[in-house]
Formats: C-alpha cells, sequence, structure tokens
C-alpha cells in the first residue's frame, strides 16, 4: 500500500459516486395546486427529470439548464467511481503503472470530474429553484387545461387556469436535492486532495 490518504480519500470519493445516484432516486422537488376546487399533488425524483431531458417535458431555460445538469452529473460520478477504483487498484499495487504519464492524466481527470460535478450540482439546484419560482405553473397549467379541454370544457388555456382557475400554489425543493449537492461538493473536495495527495509522493 503506498499512500493511506489517498486510500482514503479514493475510497470516500466512490462512497459519495454511490450516494449520489442512490439521492437521484429521491425526491428533487415537490408540488401541489388546487385547480377549480381540486387539490394536485406530485414530486419529481432525480432520474424522472434526467427522462425529461429525452422525452421533451418543459421547454424553458431553467428546466433545461436543470435536467442537463442532472444528467452530467449523473454521467460524471460514474466516471469519479471508475477513476477511483483505479487509484485504490494502484494504490494496493494490483494494478502496475509503467505509464506514468497516463497515471497524471488520470489523476487529473479526477479532479476535473470532482470540481465539474460540484459546479453542475449548484447550477442544477439553482435552476430548479427558479423553475419551481417561475415555470413549473405553467406546465401545470398546460396539463390542467388539456385535462380540461378532453373532459368537454370549451376555451380551456394555460393562461386561463394559470390566472383564475389555480389558486395555492407551492413547489419545494425536496431535501434529497440539498442533500446531493453537499454529497457533490464533498466529493470534489475529496477529489482534489487525493490529486494534491498523490503529486506530493
Amino acid at each position: 500500500m503506498k499512500n493511506l490518504k489517498t486510500l482514503i480519500t479514493n475510497s470516500f470519493s466512490i462512497i459519495m459516486g454511490i450516494l449520489i445516484y442512490i439521492f437521484l432516486s429521491q425526491n428533487f422537488f415537490t408540488y401541489s395546486a388546487n385547480i377549480s376546487g381540486t387539490t394536485t399533488e406530485d414530486a419529481r425524483k432525480g432520474y424522472q427529470l434526467i427522462k425529461q431531458l429525452f422525452e421533451g417535458g418543459d421547454a424553458t431555460p431553467t428546466s433545461t439548464a436543470m435536467v442537463v445538469g442532472l444528467f452530467i452529473i449523473s454521467i460524471l460520478a460514474g466516471l469519479v467511481i471508475i477513476c477511483s477504483i483505479y487509484n485504490l487498484l494502484k494504490n494496493f499495487n494490483v494494478i502496475k503503472v509503467k505509464n506514468e504519464k497516463l497515471d497524471k492524466i488520470i489523476s487529473i481527470m479526477n479532479m476535473v470530474f470532482g470540481v465539474l460535478i460540484a459546479i453542475f450540482a449548484i447550477v442544477s439546484i439553482s435552476c430548479t429553484y427558479a423553475y419551481l419560482k417561475n415555470g413549473l405553473d405553467m406546465s401545470i397549467a398546460k396539463t390542467a387545461a388539456e385535462t380540461l379541454t378532453a373532459a368537454g370544457m370549451p376555451n380551456i388555456t394555460a393562461d386561463l387556469v394559470l390566472n383564475n382557475l389555480m389558486t395555492n400554489f407551492e413547489a419545494n425543493i425536496a431535501w434529497s436535492n440539498i442533500t446531493n449537492l453537499i454529497l457533490c461538493i464533498l466529493l470534489a473536495i475529496s477529489n482534489i486532495l487525493t490529486f494534491v495527495f498523490d503529486k506530493r509522493r
């Protein structure tokens, strides 16, 4: 075993990466609204939002940035896990590194992935907040207008629902979204420390 510090930081990065995937399966925001006397309540999980990227979903800039950010986070988390496993195997001499340039490149990439994951987590939660404040209400109104029109009510538009029929709209960022942001920041710190410890060897 070459370096106890890098063993700890790489192990920590792997755990953080796995936890990010776990928390993506939890609610990222919740919302409720009263439309014509009927209360609508729902929540969106991280993976549902990522799926929305491939199904169209809301075309607002904030919702697009939110789901793109989550998609990139899901990719980067996997890359961090792979790089950290490589570093652990190298640390235990399971992998013999003959090409020092390749080793340095992987070390730099791992640090960059960690920093990027934190940046995209901040972007994603910021866009989630903006979307909940301005965008989600219109999305709900559009869905309600389509439902009411299909039920036989004529001249029902999303604007009519939003301005006249919808009351008590409330939307909140869920705890797992905040937790994922913290995990991403911790992962970034861990990867930076790994890079520093590797450089000092």
